[in-house]
């Protein structure tokens, strides 16, 4: 079978599609097949050894995918060979991943694909979805009616979690940097889209919200863009942090605005804070799916890779070209 590995840390040129025998299951481990899997940002962190965790060489790689289970362990009674299913990113990346013919997961990762569900949804949807449940649900608890930012909103995550305030009765501000995006990005219902290397973010949300500012933002920036948001922000304003794709590491936090304001600040990582508590991932479960099946939710696939070009989607996932969600095809 075809897998990719990586023995170093860099850019995508590190990645490596090899053979290798098709892996059996440890007791508690379920044998997929896998027929899609999602490429994120997260996955780019992680080989170029900037993620929460560092790899062990030689290292696997690929965080949600979808597929029909071919064995389980001694220990699996929710699965059987055959079952249509879907892998969430409840793995540490060190020791498992999805970008393979066939991969090994935890039992606690895998749950059942529902039948009106394709293959390449599956893949797409987990960690989007669960990421922006995570933040705009869990963590900044939504009303209908409040105004929410979601910035880098044409990721797969920030498209997600504009189609699930929307669906959760907010008015939604995102930002774009191209404003070639500007209109997909009000197609997927935003009522404002700010292009950030054209408009000021500041200037806009405040005629948008006739000075009052948001109440809710949903960030995967962070770094000196921070200020900026913190500045938009309404009286008491939550904002919530999932990523630092700046990787301005270093800059400094906007004290000023967050003592006059009273802002709030929560971190978000889904596997942590989501995924590992039971009785949270069953009300994610729930929800999403739900959203589903209601069509609220419905996952934007931008373009899709087999697993030999796996260089060839990382690098087009750093171009910053993408509308929606990278899949590579199995």
């Amino acid at each position: 079978m075809k897998t990719v590995q990586f023995n170093k840390l860099g850019g995508p040129e590190v990645l490596q599609v090899i053979k290798q025998e098709i892996p059996f299951p440890a007791d508690h481990e379920v044998v997929i097949k896998v027929k899609a899997a999602g490429l994120n940002q997260a996955e780019q962190l992680f080989f170029q050894g900037q993620y929460l965790f560092q790899p062990q060489f030689p290292s696997t790689l690929g965080f949600e995918a979808s597929g029909i289970v071919e064995k389980v362990g001694a220990n699996v009674n929710e699965f059987r060979p055959g079952d249509e299913v879907c892998l969430t990113p409840n793995i540490m990346p060190y020791e498992y991943g999805y970008l393979g013919e066939y991969v090994l997961a935890p039992k606690e990762a895998v749950i059942h694909k529902p039948a009106s569900v394709s293959f390449e949804e599956g893949a797409a949807f987990w960690m989007t979805y669960g990421t922006a449940y995570g933040g705009l649900v869990l963590r900044g608890k939504l009303q209908a009616g409040q105004t929410v930012l979601i910035t880098a909103g044409s990721s797969g995550v920030g498209i997600a979690a504009i189609q699930m305030a929307r669906h959760l009765g907010a008015r939604v501000i995102t930002t774009t940097r191209t404003s070639s995006k500007k209109e997909f990005l009000e197609k997927q219902g935003a009522d404002l889209v700010i292009v950030t290397t054209e408009d000021s973010l500041i200037e806009q949300i405040r005629e948008f919200t006739d000075d009052k500012g948001f109440q809710l933002a949903f960030d995967p920036i962070a770094g000196t863009f921070l200020s900026e948001i913190a500045e938009a922000a309404a009286m008491e304003a939550h904002i919530v942090l999932y990523g630092v794709l700046s990787l301005e590491l270093d800059a400094p936090f906007p004290l000023f605005p967050t003592f006059a304001k009273g802002l709030h600040y929560s971190g978000l990582h889904l596997m942590f804070h989501v995924l590992q508590h039971p009785d949270r991932f069953e009300a994610m479960k729930d929800a999403l799916l739900k959203g589903l099946e209601q069509g609220a939710y419905t996952p934007v696939i931008d373009k899709k890779f087999v697993l030999d070009q796996v260089k060839e989607a990382y690098e087009y996932m750093q171009s910053n070209q993408q509308q929606g969600k990278i899949l590579g095809t199995i």
